[in-house]
């Protein structure tokens, strides 16, 4: 399937739940994007050997075949996040998840070189939860920074050979959004 059509899985201002907007374009694109008709590569740089570091980019997936995403925010201005809808090869998309499970395990923390204040570094925890009851198989995948800098909590769910990837930002307090898992169930609704 290719990127341009992924968009049909996506929030629009009618569909997105309450409590969520559509980005007006502040952070981020205020309308979808998507890979088009370009096919990606299938390799995946979260390997059983790949250094504990590779997550510095925030990057979940990899070696997905198409996406299309859009940006999303809350209502009271306290989260930013996105949805992404990613399609993977046949078999590839459970394999993904199998190996950010197996990743997580390995690497329950990392340190991000010359990221923090004055190029310090700083160290960050990765907790993989499985989420009962969504998808085929979900995952609640959080990125926790040490030293007050705010982390991001991704709700991964796989149907069939696609993944819905919801990406959350914790407020200014540290926190993350209370209906996350909520959230997600509500946009993989149109994920088929």
């Amino acid at each position: 399937m290719l990127g341009s059509a992924l968009r049909a899985y996506l929030p629009t201002e009618e569909t997105v739940p309450s409590g969520w907007t559509l980005n007006s374009g502040k952070y981020g694109p205020s309308t979808p994007s998507d890979s088009g008709s370009q096919v990606l590569s299938t390799t995946t740089g979260l390997g059983p050997t790949a250094p504990c570091g590779v997550m510095n980019n925030l990057t979940v997936l990899d070696g997905y075949a198409a996406y299309a995403s859009q940006s999303i925010w809350s209502t009271d201005g306290e989260h930013a996040g996105s949805v992404t809808v990613t399609s993977f090869r046949a078999g590839d998309a459970a394999k993904q998840l199998g190996v950010i499970r197996d990743f997580a395990a390995r690497c329950p923390s990392f340190t991000e070189k010359g990221t923090g204040k004055g190029h310090s570094d700083v160290e960050i925890r990765l907790v993989a939860k499985p989420v009962a009851g969504l998808g085929d198989e979900a995952l609640d995948f959080r990125m926790l920074p040490e030293g007050g800098y705010l982390g991001t909590e991704t709700i991964l769910v796989r149907i069939g050979d696609r993944v819905l990837d919801l990406l959350v930002n914790a407020d200014k307090s540290g926190d993350f959004p209370d209906d996350a898992v909520s959230l997600a169930r509500e946009f993989a609704k149109a994920v088929k």
